[in-house]
């Protein structure tokens, strides 16, 4: 009766202890599987930050071969030069080889966080920029002075006029908190977000309709700066001479120029935007990497303390087996079929946690979210899954290779002496 009870206690503490490497296992394949499809969601989301800059780039060369006739008079930086009025706007309108003048009023607010350095005469930089420009649908499907990739909502139209209904960059969404159909507070004043643009370099301007921006910066009837447009790229250089000796106070130059001047900075930033993209992908990947590792190892280990236990445990149950018939080959093969057997089981319990917490767990270990910058969406496939079941077999395949090799060298009259 004494040895039957112990035999049971034996059997109950040996599936409490195969239970226990189980769950432990389990753990190391959510965990394996998670890192597996956190560092996959994470170049899905990087190849989508890539293309939409990919996107960016084509539209700024777009919008770079449109304004090679334009030029610019007044208004450079974040503070424009003395107001002008209706009479210089129409004297330019004369001037022979311009082909259209679009007028803007603008002014900064706010003060950039950090301070952000000074601009002439030892100006704090603002926050942000407010332009005011025309709502002419038919002069800006020809010239495009409003942004052209809206990333949210939609961009400024002629019902706008009169409205306070602002396009606001990328960027200024955190500084307002605010996105399409919210309200922000400009001097006082509150305007709608009807749209978000985004365009990898200037991204600090609200735009809105030219009469708004007047009164909001006290410009009734004058103007901060003027964009136009020769009928020709020949006759960009003839036109800035005419306009330079008509207004020597006000500063004229082409949108080549100003181009030249701003490409090789565009250019650098996104460059760096890009390697810090693929910096933290990398990051991304050699973590994910180490997890998967460390976890694939500790499933090794805890199979092999378990068989290795079980094999000391069960000495006399292998001599008794080996003495009723039972070869090396087949004594190995009973161990190592356990093994794989635990190994199953732990991989499919981790797999059902997984399926549940893979974002949980993604975002603890590889904070993929954060170190892109992004929103990652985890999930997890049917290719992940069978590689997970996979690596917990072969986990349990080499956890349990030593203890069955050993097991099946145990000689039958020397395990049956011992006991």
């Amino acid at each position: 009766m004494l040895t039957m009870r112990r035999a049971f206690k034996n059997i109950w503490r040996r599936r409490f202890r195969t239970l226990l490497v189980s769950l432990v296992l389990a753990l190391c394949v959510a965990v394996f599987v998670s890192a597996i499809a956190g560092v996959s969601a994470s170049e899905d989301a990087t190849a989508e930050i890539l293309e939409e800059y990919e996107e960016i780039a084509e539209s700024t060369i777009e919008e770079t071969e449109l304004s090679m006739t334009a030029i610019q008079v007044g208004g450079f930086g974040p503070f424009s030069q003395a107001p002008m009025d209706e009479d210089v706007i129409d004297e330019i309108s004369a001037t022979d080889g311009v082909a259209a003048v679009i007028p803007m009023a603008s002014g900064g607010f706010g003060e950039a966080e950090g301070g952000g350095g000074t601009f002439g005469g030892g100006r704090v930089k603002p926050a942000y920029m407010v332009s005011g420009v025309p709502l002419d649908t038919a002069l800006d499907e020809q010239y495009h002075h409003l942004p052209v990739n809206i990333v949210d909502g939609r961009s400024l139209i002629e019902g706008d006029e009169g409205d306070n209904a602002v396009l606001i960059g990328n960027e200024l969404t955190d500084y307002f908190g605010a996105g399409v159909g919210d309200t922000i507070n400009i001097d006082g004043t509150y305007f709608e977000v009807v749209g978000v643009y985004q365009s990898g370099f200037l991204e600090n301007q609200v735009y809105m309709d030219l009469s708004v921006a007047q009164d909001l910066l006290v410009l009734e009837g004058q103007f901060s700066s003027l964009t136009l447009y020769a009928e020709d790229v020949s006759t960009v250089n003839a036109v800035i001479d005419k306009i330079e000796e008509a207004y020597p106070n006000y500063a004229v130059m082409s949108q080549q120029d100003i181009q030249s001047r701003f490409g090789d900075r565009i250019l650098q930033q996104q460059e760096s935007i890009i390697d810090s993209i693929d910096s933290n992908l990398s990051s991304i990947q050699s973590m994910g990497l180490g997890i998967t590792i460390v976890s694939v190892v500790i499933g090794v280990l805890l199979i092999f303390g378990l068989m290795f236990y079980t094999v000391r445990e069960r000495t006399k149950e292998i001599g008794t087996l080996k003495a009723l018939g039972f070869s090396n080959r087949d004594v190995l093969r009973q161990f190592m079929y356990e093994g794989l057997y635990v190994g199953l089981i732990g991989g499919i319990i981790g797999l059902g946690i997984a399926a549940v917490s893979a974002s949980l767990f993604s975002s603890l270990l590889l904070n993929p979210g954060e170190t892109l910058d992004a929103s990652v969406s985890v999930t997890v496939t049917i290719q992940v899954m069978l590689l997970g079941l996979g690596v917990a077999a072969i986990a349990g395949a080499l956890g349990s290779l030593y203890p069955a090799w050993r097991a099946s060298r145990v000689s039958p009259m020397e395990a049956l002496r011992n006991e």
